[in-house]
């Protein structure tokens, strides 16, 4: 993708945190661009710093962190959905207040009740009349994150980031709220960044995918490119673990070892304590970007 037909171009994103005097970085160095319209899926396992990446987006860091962000854009708004919408919405505050909340407007309280019934009813959510005025803990799980959605739309943002928006739901319930988010990329031509640990999710939803490891970008290109051609070791593991085929024994296949911890990253390749295809140089050299077409990868072999 070139810069010039990018919605949003991010160079060099670090997020570092200070332990014991030396800067830790969780989040290194990367970069990647957005185009109007489209759909980023963004994955690796727990600890790889991808939920830390979308913070730094949304300027919502810890405040002990340090963050770097280059980002090169016109003028855009941000709006994020939490994986846990129980403990993102306010339980002693009604739903209609907290939708109204996120309304730009000078003084929200003069907003008409109908526009945020409209939002509700936007993202499906049945009887919003009498919704707005429920509190969280009389709705379902499902439900409270169709809230949590009107809530980012409330915000009219140009690029909606999704943080694991389906991991505390039940499978039919996740459907329900992917396929939701599907038609407000489509009746809207709003760009969101979805991030997973599941591989297999992006294949029929997102348009690119960014796989991350230990804090980088591994690899980035689009779903046929990545479902089809993976390149990185990393990218081709999860492939594996994603088709979730047992063996004789019925024991689902897994990447063997951890995320390594951020104060201790390998030398070299940070997977190839892990990797399947190591070469002694593997241990030594941080392997480049190598690219064909907008496809890159970080592995020479």
């Amino acid at each position: 993708m070139t810069h010039e037909s990018s919605l949003l171009h991010v160079k060099s994103a670090t997020v570092s945190f200070l332990y014991q005097g030396d800067l830790v970085p969780v989040v290194d160095q990367v970069s990647f661009s957005l185009k109007k319209g489209e759909i980023l899926g963004i994955v690796g396992e727990s600890g790889c710093g991808k939920s830390q990446l979308a913070l730094a987006l949304m300027g919502l860091s810890p405040r002990q962190a340090r963050v770097q962000l280059e980002i090169e854009t016109v003028p855009i708004t941000y709006a994020m959905i939490f994986q846990e919408p129980l403990t993102a919405l306010n339980p002693v505050i009604k739903i209609g207040e907290q939708v109204r909340e996120g309304l730009r407007l000078p003084d929200v309280n003069n907003e008409p009740r109908e526009r945020v019934v409209e939002l509700l009813r936007a993202v499906g959510l049945p009887q919003p009349e009498q919704m707005v005025n429920q509190y969280p803990h009389e709705l379902s799980g499902g439900m409270r994150q169709r809230v949590l959605i009107a809530m980012a739309l409330a915000r009219e943002p140009d690029i909606l980031i999704a943080d694991e928006p389906t991991t505390a739901l039940d499978v039919t319930i996740q459907a329900e709220i992917l396929d939701l988010l599907r038609d407000l990329n489509r009746s809207r031509h709003l760009s969101m960044l979805l991030i997973t640990h599941d591989l297999a999710l992006l294949r029929d939803f997102a348009h690119r995918v960014m796989v991350m490891y230990a804090g980088t970008m591994v690899e980035i290109g689009t779903v046929k490119e990545i479902f089809e051609h993976p390149q990185h070791p990393y990218t081709k593991a999860l492939m594996e673990v994603s088709a979730l085929k047992g063996d004789a024994t019925g024991v689902f296949a897994t990447i063997p070892g951890s995320v390594p911890d951020p104060q201790h990253y390998p030398s070299g390749c940070r997977f190839h304590p892990r990797c399947a295809q190591v070469q002694p140089k593997c241990s030594q050299v941080t392997p480049l970007m190598k690219s064909r077409g907008e496809h890159r990868w970080a592995c020479p072999y």
